[in-house]
């Protein structure tokens, strides 16, 4: 450690000098006039300078302590969340469109809980399953509907469970759902049975088919599949996986509508894909039945259509 880090070697050897030079006069006089005065002024002249020079010493000893000491960190200033480049909650830009459906899917399932109160776990909606929009559409339409005889799905799963808990609470009514792979409909009976709702409700697992179908072949469920289903007054067609062909959910409509009420409701999911969005433009178009279809209005995701009056 530095006694006295502002002077220098110099500067020392000088004041040491000074010191010894007034001593040594100090000690002279005092001698020649005997007077020991000289020396405590000497002295105390000697003991001045030197607490001068240790204080000046103490000063700059205190300076090089404070440079020596690292700068402290500041606290960074608060920022400002700035959404990824691109990104903005703008009005139709892509996070105010989430913010939309997130808001309309946390409104529709508050509605539909207080439509239906549950005892216990349903399946999630949304992903492949129905939106719970099209979910409350459903449910709303069978418990205000006229009459309710047959409600038809094609695919089984979460809406499954909530149009049987809608039929339950009616009382009145059954639900068929149609489904081509085991696996589904072995877990849609489980929930079934979890909820108390496996009464209300029949699985009809059958394979898809290669059938004639409007000059053409097309795969669809066999014709025992849909045996003694009448009269239909909702068909829901979430199914079968549009990956298994093209417009594999079209035949839906013309193998049915002479099964379907006067005034039921046909529910296509899936229409935000091109493929569904042709079914639709098809089932108006093609005018199937004696009396055609005109959609009536659109989920977030699925097309509610009716025959035109």
């Amino acid at each position: 450690m530095t006694t006295w880090p502002a002077l220098g070697r110099r500067t020392f050897l000088l004041c040491a000098g000074a010191i010894g030079v007034v001593l040594a006069l100090s000690v002279v006089a005092a001698l020649v006039w005997e007077d020991a005065a000289w020396l405590l002024g000497a002295l105390l002249l000697v003991s001045t300078g030197v607490s001068v020079v240790l204080a000046k010493s103490g000063h700059n000893a205190l300076q090089l302590m404070r440079e020596s000491l690292p700068t402290p960190v500041q606290a960074p200033a608060p920022t400002q969340v700035v959404p990824p480049t691109g990104l903005s909650y703008a009005p139709g830009e892509p996070l105010d469109m989430l913010r939309r459906d997130i808001q309309r899917d946390v409104s529709a399932l508050l509605s539909l809980h207080a439509l239906l109160p549950v005892t216990g776990s349903m399946p999630a909606p949304g992903g492949w399953a129905a939106t719970p929009e099209t979910l409350l559409v459903l449910v709303s339409r069978i418990l205000a509907a006229p009459r309710i005889d047959t409600v038809v799905e094609c695919g089984s799963g979460t809406s499954t469970a909530w149009i049987a808990l809608a039929i339950k609470k009616r009382g009145e009514g059954r639900l068929i759902s149609l489904e081509h792979d085991q696996n589904y409909a072995d877990s849609t009976r489980l929930k079934l049975e979890e909820l108390g709702l496996d009464g209300w409700v029949e699985i009809r697992v059958h394979d898809l088919v290669l059938q004639p179908f409007e000059a053409r072949s097309r795969l669809w469920f066999p014709s025992e599949a849909l045996a003694d289903i009448g009269p239909v007054s909702l068909l829901f067609v979430d199914g079968p996986p549009a990956h298994l062909g093209a417009e594999i959910r079209y035949p839906a409509l013309p193998l049915l509508t002479d099964r379907l009420t006067p005034d039921a409701w046909v529910i296509l999911d899936d229409i935000d894909r091109a493929e569904e969005q042709s079914i639709l433009a098809r089932w108006v178009a093609d005018g199937t039945g004696a009396a055609p279809f005109q959609v009536r209005f659109q989920t977030d995701r699925a097309a509610v259509l009716e025959r035109a009056r």
